[in-house]
């Protein structure tokens, strides 16, 4: 008799801890999705910005806009990151009034590639402050991290102003959430 007491009181003690474990851990997570996710922090576009990026976005939307934000505020350069080849290569790199367009692919195809490869360019051009588009709302807060860690000049970043369905928001929340373990464990750039 005392060892089936036993048995339950220990079976109750793992089930406590298990929801007590996954409770904290929702919770984790809840808060995260909220800052980090859902509700990041947005900049604005900073005055005198020396160049302004586009990741890997909706072509027929997120790459237009940019363009002609640039042409707006006469940025003298514009890079558009390129994950998805020829539609982006063919149609959103060529000349633009009064802006350079850099056009890269980045390799891996990642933020982290994306991050990089510009890195690379602010280096080689000598830019000093960027204002960067990421590919949605859920996205920023992760290219903030890659970014200020490759690269030690003035960031701002925002969300493309083009809009998506809500289940894209659903699916990127599930997406960002994966990214952010990953980029979490990488150190360095």
């Amino acid at each position: 008799m005392a060892h089936r007491l036993r048995r339950r009181h220990g079976l109750r003690y793992v089930t406590l801890s298990v929801s007590v474990f996954l409770l904290v851990l929702g919770g984790a997570w809840t808060w995260f999705a909220v800052t980090r996710i859902y509700a990041p922090r947005l900049d604005p576009v900073p005055e005198d910005v020396d160049v302004i990026v586009q990741l890997g976005g909706i072509p027929g939307g997120d790459y237009q806009a940019v363009r002609e934000l640039a042409e707006q505020l006469g940025v003298p350069d514009l890079v558009l990151s390129n994950p998805i080849g020829r539609s982006v290569q063919g149609r959103y790199c060529g000349p633009l009034a009064g802006v350079t367009v850099h056009c890269f692919t980045p390799a891996p195809s990642t933020t982290r590639g994306e991050a990089r490869e510009f890195a690379a360019l602010a280096y080689s051009h000598g830019w000093r402050s960027a204002y960067v588009m990421g590919t949605g709302r859920e996205h920023t807060e992760r290219v903030r991290w890659y970014f200020a860690r490759c690269w030690d000049g003035e960031l701002a970043v925002n969300a493309p102003t083009s809009s998506r369905p809500v289940r894209e928001h659903v699916r990127q929340g599930l997406y960002q959430t994966a990214g952010w373990l990953k980029a979490v464990t990488y150190g360095g750039c």
